[in-house]
């Protein structure tokens, strides 16, 4: 469906920014990756800058990339430096208080400050540009850039909240956040009904979700001969404890003393937590893409643990490449993205979690992979999910508080 350009004029590009805490094809965060996805396909139709810090590693924010701005894939990125180190164990002890006991607005404030990354330079750029920028798109309601740059702009503001259900998302600070933006733009249907549950609003938008490109790379087993693997299943993602990796761990030693002593968990990504060395567990760090998807063509199965996702990416990736996906139901986003397309098995206790590795292990596998892979076919096509950006870009340049 053709969009036509912001209301100021139609025979220009439209200006955009867009906010995000980092930035980069080094970078594994997957509202970091959507981002990224996002705005190098709009820089075909629209002036896009990016808005982002100088970090990598999103515990300490630390400054590791230069400031200052650099054209990446048609994209103007401007990076501006982190003022201040988060001190990781000091501010896990802080979380855990808010979480756990009464406060004040006051102490979610401190919080949110200390949340980081802290960018004044950034919340400066963005309001010196607010006059000759069309529309600002803010990536995730969760980190400082956000909560402190939307309110700036709110009038031309979209938000991608990426929210799913986490102790955070209770506080009452971001019940103000999520009433200013000028409109949403949803990953699932579940994540805006929480947002309309969670802050009581309309929470108007539309769901975008992301675009996926089918793959056809070959079952030919390269994947499996460089690791020295025979059958064994994938967990592609951040490994730390957020995402649900120690309750997989467990998990998995059961299931594979039970039921499959040859099968081999492989674990593809950053690792931000230690890692002991376990029967059948096979580390391989952060897997280039075009590897990354012959893991997933090759596995008997991707595996999901992680509790918080507003959509999961590498959920749509596997079933690109005709793959079933086991997941947690204590995401409803993705136990919904799993329920619409038939691709994926859900668990909540360890026998239905072993009841779905026997399913994707059996002849019954591919079958529900191909069912995965014809639902990216027909609804994660990048055409649709641009549109859904334009109309949300042009509505905010529209204007108005």
């Amino acid at each position: 469906m053709a969009v036509s350009m912001p209301r100021q004029s139609a025979a220009r590009r439209p200006r955009v920014a867009m906010v995000v805490q980092r930035y980069g094809r080094e970078i594994d965060g997957g509202s970091e990756t959507l981002c990224r996805e996002v705005a190098e396909r709009l820089a075909a139709s629209a002036d896009v800058e990016v808005l982002t810090t100088t970090a990598i590693d999103y515990l300490t924010w630390k400054n590791e990339l230069p400031a200052g701005e650099r054209i990446e894939r048609d994209v103007r990125v401007r990076r501006f430096p982190v003022a201040s180190q988060r001190w990781v164990r000091r501010f896990g002890r802080l979380s855990e208080r808010l979480y756990r006991n009464a406060h004040t607005v006051e102490e979610e404030l401190d919080w949110m400050i200390r949340q980081g990354p802290r960018t004044p330079a950034l919340l400066a750029y963005v309001k010196e540009a607010a006059a000759r920028v069309d529309a600002f798109v803010f990536f995730t309601y969760l980190y400082y850039p956000t909560y402190f740059g939307l309110p700036l702009v709110a009038g031309k503001s979209v938000l991608v909240p990426t929210l799913h259900d986490e102790p955070p998302a209770r506080f009452d600070i971001f019940r103000g956040l999520f009433r200013l933006p000028r409109t949403f733009v949803w990953n699932t249907p579940e994540e805006r009904e929480l947002a309309r549950a969670m802050f009581g609003i309309a929470a108007d938008g539309e769901v975008a979700g992301t675009g996926v490109e089918l793959s056809a790379a070959a079952r030919d087993g390269s994947f499996a001969r460089r690791h020295s693997l025979g059958e064994f299943i994938v967990y592609a993602g951040r490994l730390d404890v957020w995402k649900g990796i120690p309750e997989l761990l467990e998990l998995f030693a059961r299931y594979r003393t039970e039921h499959a002593p040859e099968l081999t968990l492989v674990l593809a990504g950053k690792a931000h937590m230690k890692l002991a060395s376990l029967p059948g567990v096979k580390p391989v760090g952060f897997l280039a893409e075009a590897e990354k998807l012959e893991a997933f063509a090759e596995a008997a199965a991707t595996v999901l643990p992680s509790p918080f996702e507003s959509l999961s990416l590498v959920t749509l990736e596997s079933w690109a490449m005709g793959t079933p996906v086991v997941a947690t139901a204590k995401s409803l986003a993705v136990a919904g993205q799993c329920a619409r397309s038939g691709g994926g098995l859900t668990y909540s206790s360890y026998a239905e979690f072993a009841a779905a590795l026997d399913r994707v292990r059996s002849a019954e596998g591919r079958a529900i992979g191909d069912q995965g892979r014809r639902y990216v076919a027909e609804t994660c096509s990048w055409s649709r999910v641009l549109d859904v950006y334009r109309r949300a870009i042009e509505r905010a340049a529209g204007g108005g508080p």
